[in-house]
């Protein structure tokens, strides 16, 4: 079994714990031991949670449902291109890349 130490705790919480240990008829390791289990077993949130729970506001949606990204694509489609165009303007500016498919670019080596 693991041994814990906890510091700098208040008198009113050690007092607290002592007399919440003697109406159980306990130690107050004993107390405070059921105590934890009871926190960790229960999943109970400690205050700190609670209190940002509070502060903070919901969290914020990162997922989109697929009807609605069909819906916004509906809402705006691609424009229409002329491919065979594009590529010429492009070769004519002199940024002539290779534009093959690369299977077929590399099955020339």
């Amino acid at each position: 079994m693991a041994t814990v130490t906890i510091r700098n705790l208040s008198d009113e919480v050690v007092a607290a714990l002592k007399e919440r240990a003697r109406r159980n008829s306990r130690s107050m390791e004993a107390e405070a031991r059921e105590a934890l289990m009871n926190l960790v077993q229960n999943n109970d949130a400690s205050g700190v949670e609670d209190d940002l729970a509070r502060r903070l506001p919901p969290p914020r949606r990162w997922t989109v449902p697929g009807d609605e990204v069909m819906a916004r694509i509906a809402q705006s489609p691609p424009p229409e291109v002329d491919a065979e165009a594009w590529l010429a303007d492009i070769r004519a500016d002199g940024d002539v890349e290779d534009f093959r498919d690369p299977w077929e670019r590399d099955a020339s080596y």
